[in-house]
C-alpha cells in the first residue's frame, strides 16, 4: 500500500522531466532553424567569391580557416554582414551531412569603373559606390574617363549628372553590346564619346535620347559585326547615324 505514492511520485517526476526535455528540444530546434545555429561544423566552404577574399569572409563568420571544428555557431549575424555587404548581390548556404557547410556568394557585377581620390570606384546603376579597389586587375566594366571623384567611399552615391547619364545609357544596352565597350569619356561640355574593344569611337553627344541611341549602339554594332565591317567611328549625335569606315 505504501508503494503506490511513491510510484506515483516517481511517474510524475519522469513525466515533467521528459515534458521538460520535450519544451528545451522544441526551443533549441526552433532557434536552430529561425536564426540558424549549426550544433556542429568540420567544413565551412566559400564559394562564387572574387571581390571579397576568402579571410574577410572568415573574419566575418568568426573561424580561422575552411577547416576546423565549430560547435554550436550561431551564424545569423555573418549572414546578416554578408547580405549587408554592398559588394553582394546575393547569398545561400546548403549543409552536407554529417557536418559541412557549403556557403554559395553570387556578387553584385559593376556596371563602371571610374577613378577618384583614393582609386577606382566600382559603381552600380544607381550610382552608389559598392567598392574601391587601388587597380584594375581585370575589367568587366567600362571605365568612365573625363570625371574624377573626390573623397568617396562605399555606400555613397554620386551626384553627378554627366555620370548617371553615362549609367542610364549603359543600363539600357544589353549585357553583349557592354562588353564590347571599354571605356566612356565624358568631355567638360557634358558630350560623351564611347569607345569599343575593337577601338570604335561612338560619339553620342549630349546625354538626350539615351535609350534611342543605346538601340542605335547595339544594332549598328551587331551589323558591324556580324558583316566584319571596318568601321572607325559612329556619329549618333544627330538623328541619323553617320559611319566612318577605315581605309
Amino acid at each position: 500500500m505504501e508503494s503506490s505514492p511513491r510510484k506515483r511520485k516517481r511517474s510524475r517526476w519522469f513525466f515533467e522531466w521528459m515534458l521538460f526535455f520535450l519544451i528545451a528540444g522544441l526551443v533549441f530546434a526552433w532557434q536552430c532553424y529561425s536564426r540558424p545555429i549549426y550544433i556542429y561544423l568540420q567544413t565551412v566552404t566559400v564559394v562564387g567569391n572574387q571581390k571579397i577574399t576568402t579571410e574577410e569572409i572568415h573574419q566575418m563568420a568568426g573561424v580561422a580557416s575552411d577547416q576546423g571544428s565549430l560547435w554550436f555557431w550561431d551564424a545569423k549575424r555573418f549572414f546578416a554582414l554578408l547580405r549587408d555587404d554592398l559588394r553582394v548581390e546575393e547569398v545561400s548556404s546548403s549543409f552536407e551531412w554529417p557536418a559541412s557547410l557549403a556557403i554559395q556568394i553570387k556578387e553584385r557585377r559593376s556596371l563602371a569603373y571610374l577613378a577618384s581620390r583614393h582609386g577606382f570606384l566600382d559603381i552600380d546603376a544607381t550610382g552608389t559606390v559598392t567598392a574601391i579597389s587601388r587597380n584594375l586587375k581585370s575589367m568587366e566594366a567600362p571605365l568612365i574617363t573625363g570625371f574624377k571623384a573626390g573623397r568617396v567611399y562605399p555606400g555613397m552615391q554620386l551626384g553627378d549628372s554627366g555620370v548617371h547619364g553615362v549609367l542610364e545609357y549603359l543600363v539600357s544596352l544589353n549585357k553583349e553590346t557592354r562588353d564590347k565597350i571599354s571605356e566612356v569619356h565624358i568631355n567638360p561640355q557634358q558630350s560623351v564619346t564611347v569607345i569599343t574593344l575593337d577601338n570604335i569611337k561612338i560619339r553620342l553627344g549630349p546625354l538626350e535620347r539615351v535609350r534611342e541611341k543605346a538601340r542605335l549602339t547595339q544594332d549598328i554594332l551587331q551589323e558591324v559585326l556580324a558583316k566584319g565591317v571596318p568601321v572607325e567611328s559612329i556619329d549618333l549625335v544627330h538623328e541619323k547615324p553617320v559611319l566612318r569606315f577605315r581605309l
